[in-house]
């Protein structure tokens, strides 16, 4: 039994209406249409339609795919130790989830000066801590920077970790503008 075979193409409102003064005509070699015969013509007609749609319909199928899959790069937590992932076709990295970060450390009371940590990420950065900034909360001064707090990010190799950070609180036990801890924010990958 011979069969048609399809091109995936699409004409609108050409499909062949058999007239009743057509003659019974199927595919043979020299018939009408290309061989294929007035009688299979809207035949053809159709199955080249349905090939093209169904093409289509693969090819949404695939973007939808995609897009579900850029779509689960972007997550996050909304809290005082937060964080936002957002899915990123970066320049020389190619597609990757930037990681923003933030919270706070509070010591309830001013601490003298020393390292102190350490203090962990809401999650880990997979790759790296790109930066890392600390603004000193202050009982007089909450969010400024008063003179003489110097409230910086180091880690074991005084880089950014991917996980942890310590830092240096450089201010006098109990000084009138000491900082009680800071607020926090780093970006990575």
């Amino acid at each position: 039994m011979a069969t048609l075979i399809d091109a995936a193409e699409f004409t609108s409102n050409e499909v062949y209406q058999i007239q009743a003064t057509d003659p019974v005509e199927g595919a043979a070699s020299g018939a009408s249409f290309s061989g294929t015969g007035i009688s299979n013509q809207p035949h053809q007609q159709l199955a080249n339609r349905t090939a093209f749609l169904k093409q289509r319909q693969d090819v949404n199928i695939s973007n939808i795919a995609t897009l579900q899959a850029f779509e689960a790069l972007f997550t996050g937590l909304m809290a005082q130790n937060g964080y936002l992932k957002l899915g990123v076709a970066d320049i020389n990295r190619g597609l990757i989830q930037y990681i923003i970060q933030w919270g706070l450390v509070d010591w309830g009371t001013t601490q003298d000066e020393g390292l102190y940590g350490p203090y962990s990420f809401p999650i880990a950065f997979p790759n790296a801590c790109e930066g890392f900034m600390p603004v000193t909360l202050t009982p007089e001064y909450p969010g400024k920077i008063a003179a003489g707090d110097d409230i910086v990010m180091v880690s074991a190799n005084y880089l950014p970790t991917t996980t942890q950070f310590w830092v240096w609180n450089n201010r006098v036990l109990n000084a009138p503008d000491g900082a009680r801890g800071f607020y926090w924010f780093a970006i990575g990958f």
